[in-house]
């Protein structure tokens, strides 16, 4: 991947680091206060720590930590209600790899599966409803999740199903928008925001 080992050349991430500070102090010269940056995603606070950047920052600059994924702020009680629809023996819940490990009140989905539940690890929706053509005499419940990204994917399998007479294919829908969120925290005179990091696929989504 271009540009991970130029990033981490000190001489260049230094000259960066000074290009950051000077442009910090132009910009609070009109304004009191460091300029303050909210990263929306968990791995983004993830590399931020894992590498220290919010130490290399200077005064003018501050990092605030948002919201994070869909994955990472799912409740407590969504995974609950999907563990509890798997524990029907008429059902295989189907899901993304990520959301397995993801603790409920009591257990994750990864716990849940090792217990004899049927869950399903999938890449993408339209492998949840292959699962269902396969399985004609049991209800396949796809464990939807995600920001704007993915929720096309997941309403194209929808009309796939519908469009091949699938009867047994249905969805435990998690999929969360990102603006309502910003414009939330925007909304919020204790935060005082300058701007966001966010999901690069995302920002391309909606236009940001």
């Amino acid at each position: 991947m271009k540009y991970v080992q130029e990033f981490r050349d000190p001489q260049k991430a230094q000259g960066l680091l000074q290009q950051i500070e000077a442009l910090g102090q132009q910009l609070t010269q009109s304004r009191p206060g460091p300029i303050k940056i909210m990263e929306v995603c968990g791995g983004h606070t993830h590399s931020i720590f894992k590498y220290g950047l919010e130490s290399l920052l200077p005064y003018t600059g501050e990092l605030v930590h948002g919201p994070g994924c869909p994955v990472c702020i799912m409740p407590k009680g969504r995974l609950d209600d999907a563990i509890a629809l798997a524990q029907n023996p008429n059902v295989i819940l189907a899901t993304f790899g990520d959301v397995m490990r993801v603790p409920g009140s009591k257990q994750s989905l990864l716990q849940a599966k090792a217990e004899g539940t049927d869950i399903r690890m999938v890449y993408s929706p339209l492998d949840a409803l292959t699962l269902a053509q396969k399985h004609p005499d049991r209800e396949v419940v796809f464990f939807a999740i995600g920001f704007e990204t993915t929720a096309p994917s997941t309403a194209l399998t929808v009309l796939q199903a519908e469009r091949q007479g699938v009867k047994n294919f249905s969805l435990f829908c998690n999929h969360v928008l990102v603006v309502p969120a910003l414009e939330a925290l925007l909304s919020n005179p204790d935060l005082q925001l300058d701007g966001f990091i966010g999901p690069g696929h995302v920002s391309m989504v909606i236009g940001a």
